[in-house]
This record gives structure tokens, C-alpha cells and sequence, in this order.
């Protein structure tokens, strides 16, 4: 290929794929591992931001921009799917909720019921420590306690329900279920950000790394491929398009892809070579297949009495020896917005309403039938392929949506506060923003692109490190779990190449 863009010299740099949560955290855990990192971000330095105000984890301002669908993506499987995308630094971030709980060890046992197909190459005690070192950097606000389905984070502030929840808490428990604080990035300070929420990964992560001299960021870079050398046995360099279309090529010694479960697979397969003839390290036709998603539902809900909406309330799913259906189970986490925290001002009761409302966040078993693939008859300006995109969320899914709103009311009845159901919505698949498992972790190359650490098995100095490695996805925001994962990778990146292992 030849290049109209810039080709620079051989040199010793890591290159990450992606500004957003977890490329941002691979690229600080390399940098402070001593490698000089390049960052290739596809938006523009001047891309979208946004303004958020925070008094001690109370939102008192916001704006941000629209939250727009991707263009070029033939959908074969359900016709509304959604495909959400922010080509600005720090990604989707900028839309966040910035919920972070933790997977805990019976997500993984869960995984592990459902056969070997689903089981994770990783435990939560691998974990651990990496949600440890992950934590500090979101200022999280979050429950004291453990329980079954949410390990207590490493938290800034501890948080609790209002008293208002107390009678529903052991009523819960005796069902199975904890009803708990959500944690929440930056979930107690006082903040002003340049951002559409308190944490934008590249304002949070990156920015106050650039005067350091560890990390480069090159804007407007959308990577196009990388680059595998067949007499090295190695990946050499990333190529990269910038708005207009003109190429340029980096030489690196290793490369992070972490441009999210849509993006990641796609560069992927367009890195395709006499090797891998099916994108780099396809090597047995996993790359792109078990996409899965979190299933939506929306419950609103007018109760007797203003009840406590800060902290948001969470009812997590069932404990696993009272899920019937491994890989199937849902939770409900409180709604808590700027504009329910005034209208409950004005209401006189503040941070107490008499109408609340819930996501319910489901999961889908993951299987080669959904996948995301290149659609080569659509070009972007730039000369990207469009995408294929192909989801179904499964009948059994829906189930579980609503046995959570179910549980969620039966505590309210009980509670004395005569819930009446005024919107039930289940959403359509994407809705969530989660999608994962494209390019999952698996032990074995025939089920999963990428080993425990993340690393390609078919190419050593490659990691990917975003929500595409998931092998099952529990029914939590995936956001924590991801750069959790993605620190671990970098880590073991930089052992290996301070090594000389790679």
C-alpha cells in the first residue's frame, strides 16, 4: 500500500486504538509502566465536550451533545437495532451514567454453569486487585458491604440508601436479591468538567498525562488496519486514516485495540494479510461472532409517598441459587437525573419524589449467531467499509426483565406505598450501549480471540482491551469491568516487552 499521509521511522512505541474508558486506561497503566505510548483517536481535538456541574455527587448542571447513530450499518438481524457512536476523545464516555459496580465471583460462576463455551479464562480473584488499582481513578462513591452479586468497590466515599429503603432491604435479601447504593464514578465530589458527565476518560485519564512526556495523542486518526509482518512473525506498525481520507502508517513495537465492541472487530478484519486471510488472528472464524448486549426495559413507577432518589437505589439479580436459567437474569438500578433532583425541589420534598423510575438491565446468552461483520458496499467519506450488524436479543431474555420489575414492586407493595406502574418499556437491542463479546477472552483460540490477558493467540504483541473481550456480560454497566481488564493487559504488555519476551 502506498501512502499519500505521513510514514514515519521504526521506533519503540505502544500504540492504543481509542480514547475511551479502557484505552485511556491501558494507555496510563503503559505510560506509568515506562513505554512511551501513541494514542490514535479518531475524533477531533475540538470534538464534542460538554459541561457538567456536580455538588457533592448531585448534578446541578449539564449539557452535552446528541447521542447519534452510526452511519453505514446494514442491520440483518433485528431491523431496529441500535448502533450508537461518538467520534470525539473519550468516546461514548461522554454519554455515560457512570455507574461502576463490580462483576463479582458468581457472575463467573454463572458463566461457568452455562458450559465452555461461556467460561471466563479469568476469575474475579484475578480481578481484584486490578478493580483495586481502577477504582482510585474514578473517585467512587459506593456501599460499604459486600453481597453476593456486588463486591464493595475501593471507594472515595461510602454511600447508602435513605432510610425511606431500609423495610425493603432484608425483604429483598430474604428473596435473593440485594438492594444496595449504586457506586457511581465520581459519585460524591465537587466537580466543574469539561464534559457531557463527570468522567470523560480523556479529560479524567489522558490530559493531565500529555505534559508527562509518556503519551502522544494523534487526533482525527480513525485506525484502518494493523500491519502484520510474516518474516518477523510480529505486528509492525498501524495504519490510519484522517477525515478527508489521506492514510499515514505508525511503526510501533505493540499494539492495544480498545475502539470499543463495534470498532475493535472491524479493524480487525480489515487487517487481513496472507496469514490471515480473515482478519489478523482470525484463525478459526471467531472474530466478530458473539456479540451479545443488555437487554432494556424501562419501568416507571407512582408511589404513596416522595421516596429517596439520591442515592439510586440498585436491586441486583437474584442470587444463583435461585436463578433458573444460567446466563439469564436482570436488575434494576434507580434513575437519579438532574432534572428529577429539580423537580423534587419544587415538589418541596428535595431528592424525594412520588414517581421513580428504573432501567432494568438484562443479559443474553452469547452464540456465534449474532455477529458484526464488514459490509464492503458501503464506503464513509474517508473510505471506511460500513458494518453488518447482526443481533436478536432471545426470547428467554424477557423473562428476567420481568421478574425484576416484579421484584422491584412486590418491595414497594410491601413497603406500604401502593406502587401503581405508569410505563413499562423494553427497548430495542443497542439501546443499553453495551454491546460485547465480538472479539471475547476465551482459553481456547476455537472459542475466543484473545487469552486471559487479553493478547491475541495467534499474535503475541497484540492486546485488546475494551468490552469486545467479554466472553458473557452480567447484567452490570460493563465500563469498570472493561478497564479493569484493560490495566491488567497493559500490565502484562509492558512486563513483556521490558522483558524481552516479545
Amino acid at each position: 500500500m502506498v501512502y499519500a499521509g505521513s510514514v514515519e521511522k521504526a521506533d519503540d512505541r505502544v500504540v492504543v486504538i481509542g480514547s475511551g474508558p479502557p484505552g485511556a486506561a491501558a494507555a496510563l497503566f503503559l505510560a506509568r509502566a515506562g513505554l512511551r505510548v501513541l494514542l490514535l483517536e479518531a475524533g477531533l481535538q475540538s470534538g464534542a465536550r460538554g459541561l457538567t456541574v456536580r455538588v457533592q455527587g448531585v448534578t446541578v448542571a449539564k449539557r452535552k451533545g446528541t447521542l447519534r447513530q452510526r452511519d453505514g450499518v446494514r442491520r440483518t438481524g433485528d431491523a431496529n437495532a441500535q448502533l450508537f457512536e461518538e467520534l470525539a476523545p473519550g468516546g461514548l464516555s461522554n454519554h455515560w451514567s457512570c455507574a461502576v459496580p463490580r462483576f463479582s465471583a458468581e457472575d463467573f460462576d454463572d458463566a461457568a454453569r452455562g458450559g465452555e463455551a461461556h467460561t471466563w479464562p479469568v476469575t474475579y480473584a484475578d480481578l481484584a486487585p486490578w478493580y483495586d488499582q481502577v477504582e482510585p481513578l474514578l473517585h467512587v462513591a459506593g456501599p460499604s458491604e459486600s453481597t453476593l452479586q456486588l463486591p464493595a468497590p475501593r471507594a472515595r466515599h461510602w454511600r447508602k440508601l435513605a432510610n425511606d429503603w431500609a423495610p425493603m432491604t432484608e425483604l429483598a435479601r430474604s428473596h435473593g436479591r440485594s438492594l444496595v447504593a449504586m457506586p457511581y464514578a465520581y459519585g460524591a465530589d465537587t466537580t466543574f468538567t469539561r464534559s457531557g458527565t463527570p468522567f470523560n476518560s480523556f479529560v479524567r485519564l489522558i490530559e493531565p498525562e500529555l505534559g508527562r512526556g509518556k503519551i502522544e495523542v494523534r487526533f482525527g486518526a480513525r485506525a484502518a488496519g494493523v500491519e502484520w509482518s510474516a518474516s518477523k512473525r510480529r505486528v509492525e506498525a498501524v495504519t490510519y486514516r484522517d477525515p478527508s481520507g489521506v492514510e499515514g502508517r505508525v511503526p510501533c513495537r505493540a499494539v492495544v485495540v480498545a475502539g470499543g465492541a463495534l470498532n475493535t472487530p472491524q479493524v480487525l478484519l480489515q487487517s487481513k494479510s496472507a496469514d490471515f486471510p480473515d482478519g489478523l488472528g482470525n484463525t478459526h472464524g471467531v472474530l466478530g461472532r458473539y456479540l451479545h448486549d443488555h437487554p432494556l426495559a424501562k419501568v416507571v413507577i407512582d408511589v404513596a409517598r416522595p421516596m429517596s432518589i439520591h442515592p439510586a437505589a440498585y436491586l441486583t439479580r437474584p442470587e444463583l441459587s435461585r436463578s433458573k436459567v444460567p446466563l439469564y437474569a436482570a436488575a434494576c438500578m434507580q434513575w437519579c437525573s438532574a432534572s428529577d433532583l429539580a423537580k423534587s425541589v419544587l415538589a418541596r420534598h428535595p431528592k424525594r419524589l412520588r414517581t421513580i423510575g428504573f432501567s432494568v438491565f438484562g443479559t443474553m446468552a452469547a452464540t456465534r449467531d449474532n455477529y458484526v461483520a464488514l459490509d464492503e458496499t458501503h464506503r464513509g467519506p474517508d473510505g471506511t467499509p460500513g458494518l453488518e450488524l447482526h443481533i436478536r436479543h432471545p426470547a428467554e431474555a424477557l423473562p428476567p426483565l420481568e421478574e425484576a420489575r416484579d421484584a422491584m414492586l412486590a418491595l414497594l407493595t410491601a413497603a406500604g406505598l401502593d406502587p401503581q406502574m405508569r410505563v413499562w418499556k423494553v427497548e430495542d437491542a443497542g439501546n443499553s450501549n453495551h454491546y460485547g463479546g465480538s472479539c471475547r477472552m476465551h482459553a481456547s483460540p476455537e472459542l475466543g480471540m484473545v487469552n486471559a490477558f487479553g493478547r491475541l493467540h495467534a499474535v503475541a504483541n497484540v492486546a485488546v482491551a475494551d468490552s469486545s473481550v467479554f466472553t458473557t456480560t452480567p447484567e452490570k454497566n460493563p465500563v469498570l469491568t472493561s478497564m479493569a481488564l484493560a490495566a491488567r493487559a497493559a500490565d502484562r504488555l509492558a512486563q513483556d516487552l521490558k522483558s524481552g519476551d516479545l
